[in-house]
């Protein structure tokens, strides 16, 4: 699987970003559509602070923390609308960042736990995972600096000074000869102040 390849979306910061996906505008393009998927790469929620004697996967999301990712849903949920399965790491805060952006479908996609976004996996376990997967537009809940690493590796980017916010994200076009492209990246206040 060959992970290489930007898109003109990375330009603008904006190109590409209409229900999570580009403009069709030619049957060329629908061929094009149909034969690839789109992921999102999306960090888990203000959680709690580390603390001695707290295992760090047991740390959960802040009021502020909830407050704020029942507000990125809804954004997401209008940015992303095809969305149908939503894969969190098993640490706390990320299976609930999961659940809210589960509430943000009202309850219409699945939410699974998934190993390979656990910290400190690579990225060999994730593209396994994603491979058998039939769903073509799913959001990954995961943590930092994993979600822009596995970035770079598949776009085949230099991710030394990217990075995402609690609560942003990374939209990924994956076509099916495995190139992946970046198609835009949103930071948390903007998805916060999209209205349904």
């Amino acid at each position: 699987m060959t992970h290489t390849g930007q898109s003109a979306g990375q330009q603008s910061g904006q190109e590409g970003i209409s229900g999570g996906e580009e403009q069709l505008s030619s049957p060329a393009a629908a061929k094009k559509e149909e034969a690839s998927r789109f992921i999102l790469l999306v960090r888990h929620g203000v959680a709690e602070a580390r603390a001695e004697g707290v295992p760090d996967e047991t740390r959960k999301l802040t009021k502020i923390g909830v407050a704020r990712m029942k507000e990125i849903a809804r954004g997401l949920a209008q940015v992303f609308p095809k969305a149908e399965l939503i894969c969190a790491s098993p640490l706390v805060r990320a299976a609930q960042t999961g659940a809210h952006l589960a509430k943000g479908y009202r309850g219409k996609v699945e939410v699974r736990s998934l190993d390979a976004l656990a910290p400190g996996q690579d990225a060999t376990a994730f593209l396994e995972a994603l491979e058998a997967m039939p769903e073509r537009h799913i959001l990954f809940v995961g943590h930092e600096p994993g979600l822009t690493q596995l970035l770079g590796e598949l776009c085949g980017l230099d991710t030394g000074k990217m990075g995402l916010k609690k609560g942003g994200c990374y939209g990924l076009r994956i076509l099916v000869s495995g190139r992946a492209q970046l198609e835009w990246m949103m930071p948390p206040r903007v998805l916060r102040r999209i209205k349904a």
